[in-house]
């Protein structure tokens, strides 16, 4: 049998970095191995004995593992064999999902390209137009806001998907596995369909590109203070020269971020105080949202900001977008329903709707490509290490 893995993805809140977040258990020696292991057999056909023999592992290592995966009920067990939980896709899934993504994509595409018209005027109302592109505007809003936001709203309605999964531990999270390998990759990691978001008094920091790497953005290095502190001197360039900044709680070093932002919004332009803000002005820089420090101490925001009173101009390009790919996106799944007893996950029973959820990231994720490709959306250059992804900041109050 081939002892694979499976890469993990998180949609929703996954909570503090304890015994019931899915990312520190998974994060375990065996762990991504074993899911790949009950994923690869019929339900309940793997015992726990068969599994460590699988992975040359004692039993008594194997136990806590899996234990521990049952806990946050990735795994059910009965009679001492397991089945996975949640949404897993693998080589062979794979294959069969690129002509039903691929028409759908199509379909999507024709029908942006013929509301243009419509699309460009909205995209020219936004404030921050005045420095950046028509292409980059609609990159936010289209690929970000309407598809990975209000999409999932408006086909959870229409009983395609679901949104919300509650799990132990006071978590409310869905959790989405791909087999480790290239060919695969393509199909999770390397599309543009992830979201990073983290908000703080009014201020939402917002990344949204591919999962290939680890961006350097607010969202990763709340993660990465909060659970590897040590890695705090890798991920920042001059980590040095912000030590007071750091010894903060993240509470404190987020709040004099947004603090910072309003101020700079508010006077267009703001003149720093080296000896107030010097090290909040460089913690920003580094993660790519405000220019770095000049010798006239002059910062200014170096990405898209989109203000509290432009959501109707997002709700309006949401409502001429999505009622006329309804149909593409229903055709879709209705050729996905039609093959389901083929897929991994629909063996192992697991909620069909949780599969459309993944289903529909597939489906934008692939569109979104096509769009960065054609140029109808600005595309992001990769960046070593990073993967491709454009920040982006949200006023919310």
């Amino acid at each position: 049998m081939n002892t694979g893995k499976l890469d993990l993805f998180y949609f929703g809140d996954i909570g503090k970095y304890d015994a019931f977040n899915p990312a520190h258990v998974c994060a375990q020696e065996y762990a991504a191995e074993t899911l790949f292991l009950i994923a690869s057999c019929a339900p309940y056909e793997l015992s726990k004995a068969e599994i460590a023999r699988f992975l040359r592992v004692e039993q008594e290592t194997m136990g806590p593992i899996i234990d521990s995966l049952h806990r946050i009920k990735a795994i059910e067990c009965k009679d001492d064999t397991y089945r996975i939980c949640f949404p897993a896709f693998l080589r062979g899934d794979v294959q069969q999902m690129k002509g039903i993504l691929s028409s759908a994509r199509d379909s999507i595409v024709r029908t942006l390209e013929q509301l243009n018209s419509q699309l460009v005027p909205i995209a020219q109302r936004f404030r921050c137009h005045k420095q950046f592109s028509v292409g980059r505007i609609l990159y936010h809003v289209i690929c970000d806001s309407v598809f990975d936001d209000r999409a999932f709203a408006y086909f959870e309605k229409e009983k395609l998907l679901c949104t919300s999964k509650p799990q132990p531990g006071n978590r409310d999270y869905l959790m989405i596995g791909y087999e480790a390998c290239e060919e695969v990759a393509q199909s999770s990691n390397l599309l543009l369909c992830s979201s990073n978001n983290y908000a703080c008094d009014g201020i939402r920091f917002n990344s949204f590109g591919d999962s290939c790497g680890r961006r350097k953005d607010m969202y990763r290095f709340t993660r990465i203070f909060d659970s590897e502190p040590h890695e705090l001197a890798q991920f920042l360039d001059r980590s040095e020269d912000i030590g007071v900044l750091l010894s903060s709680d993240m509470e404190s070093i987020a709040s004099k971020c947004s603090s910072m932002v309003k101020r700079i919004v508010s006077n267009d332009v703001y003149w720093i105080d080296l000896t107030d803000d010097a090290e909040t002005a460089l913690l920003l820089s580094e993660l790519g949202y405000v220019s770095g420090r000049q010798e006239n101490n002059h910062i200014s925001i170096m990405v898209p900001v989109f203000y509290q009173d432009e959501q109707p101009l997002i709700t309006a390009v949401g409502d001429s977008v999505l009622p006329q790919i309804d149909n593409a996106v229903k055709r879709a799944f209705d050729s996905f329903s039609m093959c389901t007893g083929d897929f991994t996950a629909v063996k192992h029973m697991v909620d069909i709707k949780e599969i459309g959820n993944e289903l529909w990231h597939q489906i934008f994720g692939f569109t979104n490509e096509h769009l960065a490709k054609t140029g109808f959306v600005d595309k992001p250059q990769h960046i070593d290490g990073q993967g491709r992804f454009f920040r982006s900041i949200r006023m919310e109050s």
